[in-house]
């Protein structure tokens, strides 16, 4: 993985986690952001996704500079 791909990867997943941020604010304004809430949970869910990916992309990139490509 080169810094380029690592960066372009991260910026999507920012994004995605900003769209995250805003439903979350949303149902919270409106008393609805709670386990119960099927949405919520959704979102929780797909959030817990982006950390993981960020956690694979950061090894990634870590074992690329790590051990480079010949």
């Amino acid at each position: 993985m080169t810094l380029d791909e690592y960066n372009e990867a991260v910026k999507k997943i920012l994004a995605e986690q900003q769209s995250i941020a805003q439903s979350t604010a949303q149902l919270a304004m409106s008393g609805q952001a709670n386990p119960t809430n099927p949405q919520f949970t959704q979102i929780m869910t797909q959030q817990w996704t982006l950390v993981q990916q960020m956690a694979k992309l950061n090894t990634d990139l870590m074992v690329g500079i790590m051990a480079p490509k010949k």
